[in-house]
């Protein structure tokens, strides 16, 4: 059974399940709010009354009709497209967004009072980004080659209350093993820790663990551990075997090596953990750990009593503690913690497809995030390597994780 996501394991429980973690988040878009004489949902609008004309000799006694003020939106923080799109998004006007998101927004149900917008931009891959929020509203902009546009978000207070952000959603986060001071290329060395974590699109999601020894076959056909794949085909390749080899459509990739790690947990101010077990030096429960302690914890197997099973387990608790700390900046703080993996990490996921993924980390409800790691049974390859052969445990996982959410 699956524990909830962002706990570590309590002492004495199973090692190999449990814990919760997730993250994802996105919307952009640009346009002008404006007087009609209807609104975007076909219902009337606050078009200007005028009084009948008055026939000669005659004085109208009727009250002379005055137009109802639209709501003013302030908006702070953000560049003029973005705040274009939340006079538009507030105002009632025309809002620019991807796929059907624009049917969904086009009936929403404008603001009566007046508006206060809270915005934070950056940039992912050269690509500039935004977040808006208003109360629990987030609004997700990515800005193309048409302008600002929304890309996904949630907007209660417009009667739009369930996030949209893409439906259920995999990616594979890649921790190579490249000593990246004695030249060795991040993308072409093993794979030191392979999670892939996913999302239901209702709020639940997942990360599930597989251990670097798990016996598969290669992109060039021959059978090899997991995280040789890498050093075949590169991250593409190595994000085709885990596809292949659990039947999960994961869509792209985040890949870091030792350093980029470690630069990355250092500038976003170090990470929290709650450790499920002491080891190595390492207590057990909450602690605060700065990037060279927090890699030297994630890669430990040696003294834990599952091994390399152990070891995944623990890379999960990492990535609880850093999507947790995303939750608790909140999402205002999304487009720095972009621009730090962007800095730090490669990846083959574009804007849009990042933006609505992080967002979970502020949407999704913990409770409902598991965690669990791969199993299968320790033995030897023809050659003397130890390997892990995956067995119906580990197919059982891979299922319970199609609609990207793990456990009840």
């Amino acid at each position: 059974m699956s524990r909830p996501l962002l706990l570590a394991a309590a002492p004495g429980r199973r090692s190999l399940r449990g814990c919760a973690l997730l993250l994802v988040v996105s919307l952009v878009a640009a346009g002008c709010s404006g007087d009609q004489s209807t609104d975007t949902t076909g219902e009337p609008g606050r078009a200007t009354a005028t009084a009948p004309a008055e026939r000669p000799g005659r004085t109208s006694e009727a009250a002379p009709r005055t137009e109802e003020p639209e709501p003013a939106v302030q908006v702070n923080g953000v560049p003029r497209g973005p705040r274009r799109v939340a006079q538009a998004l507030y105002g009632g006007g025309d809002v620019p967004a991807r796929g059907n998101l624009g049917t969904r927004l086009a009936r929403r149900t404008p603001a009566e009072q007046d508006v206060t917008v809270r915005g934070a931009a950056g940039r992912w891959q050269g690509t500039r980004v935004a977040v808006l929020t208003h109360d629990d509203d987030l609004t997700l902009l990515v800005e193309g080659s048409r302008g600002w546009q929304v890309v996904g978000g949630q907007w209660p207070s417009l009667g739009i209350e369930r996030p949209l952000l893409g439906g259920r959603r995999h990616v594979l986060l890649i921790g190579s093993d490249a000593r990246e001071q004695q030249g060795q290329p991040v993308d072409r060395m093993r794979a030191d820790a392979l999670q892939v974590v996913g999302v239901d699109g209702a709020g639940g999601g997942g990360v599930m663990g597989i251990a670097r020894d798990s016996w598969v076959t290669m992109p060039s056909g021959g059978e090899a551990k997991i995280n040789q794949a890498m050093v075949e085909a590169g991250p593409e390749g190595q994000l085709e075997t885990v596809r292949r080899v659990t039947g999960l459509p994961v869509e792209g990739y985040v890949l870091v090596g030792f350093e980029g790690f470690t630069a990355f947990v250092d500038d976003w101010g170090g990470v929290t953990i709650d450790a499920p077990r002491a080891f190595d030096g390492f207590p057990e429960g909450v602690q605060e750990l700065t990037g060279y302690w927090l890699l030297r914890w994630t890669r430990h197997r040696k003294t834990l009593p599952g091994g390399d099973f152990d070891r995944s387990f623990h890379q999960g608790v990492a990535l609880a503690g850093i999507g947790l700390q995303a939750r608790g900046a909140g999402p205002l703080a999304l487009p720095q913690l972009l621009e730090l993996v962007d800095t730090h990490m490669e990846s083959n996921l574009d804007a849009e497809q990042v933006m609505t993924l992080a967002a979970w980390a502020y949407l999704g409800k913990p409770a409902r995030f598991g965690h669990e790691v791969a199993t299968g049974s320790v033995g030897w390859s023809g050659d003397g390597q130890s390997i892990v052969r995956l067995d119906e445990d580990a197919r059982r996982t891979f299922a319970d994780f199609t609609d990207g959410r793990l456990g009840d």
